[in-house]
């Protein structure tokens, strides 16, 4: 198939270098660039860099992603863009994800190769599902939620918007994680995280400090 939708990534960090590759694998983009306002050279694995931000006013017809791992600094960035007059967000699904056809994705959104969604999930916009991520039925999840690699979410999860899930952290079936909270890597939540923007860890996983209000 032929790429028809320019595509440009926003980020030059690690991640950023992991969605080139997920955009080279969906055929039905054609990448032309990145953002990356601290970047000091003039390409990222082939892919160049066309300057900062204020850059997209010159391609206001392409496609964004915000490849930066934290909900948020992706959040501020994503309205950086639009006031900026950006209002295409792309969807990226890698091919190898395996999903029904109950499950619904959120613009801006990338889902990274090995990730298993089953059936009535709701993804929000500006997700992050990275590496094999595993997610149960009836899951929802809110705006600008990161989840890592290898983190197993049971159904009927609710995580609202700007959550953080730690590399292989599991939540339990039928959990809410409220807005900006953040679960380790390696934890286990086996009770809701009530409180807004709260740091757990361990297993069961613990609050053990506060974050920044992560805003609406």
């Amino acid at each position: 198939m032929t790429a028809t939708k320019e595509l440009i990534i926003v980020g030059g960090g690690g991640f950023a270098r992991e969605v080139i590759w997920l955009a080279r694998e969906c055929a039905d983009w054609n990448l032309i660039g990145l953002l990356d306002e601290r970047a000091t050279e003039s390409e990222l694995c082939g892919v160049p860099v066309l300057g900062g931000d204020e850059k997209c006013r010159e391609h206001l017809d392409a496609w964004y992603v915000v490849a930066i791992g934290s909900p948020r600094v992706r959040r501020r960035i994503v309205v950086r863009l639009q006031e900026l007059g950006v209002s295409n967000f792309a969807t990226l699904v890698h091919p190898s994800v395996l999903k029904s056809e109950f499950v619904t994705i959120g613009e801006g959104s990338m889902i990274c190769a090995g990730t298993i969604l089953t059936t009535q999930i709701e993804i929000g916009r500006h997700n992050i599902l990275n590496l094999s991520v595993s997610v149960g039925h009836d899951t929802t999840t809110g705006d600008f939620v990161t989840v890592s690699p290898l983190a197993a979410i049971s159904g009927n999860v609710r995580m609202e918007d700007g959550v953080e899930i730690g590399t292989n952290a599991t939540i339990i079936q039928g959990l809410n994680m409220s807005r900006g909270t953040l679960l380790g890597a390696g934890s286990t939540l086996t009770k809701s995280l009530e409180t807004p923007d709260m740091v757990a860890i361990g297993s069961p996983a613990r609050a053990l400090k506060a974050l920044d209000p992560f805003e609406a």
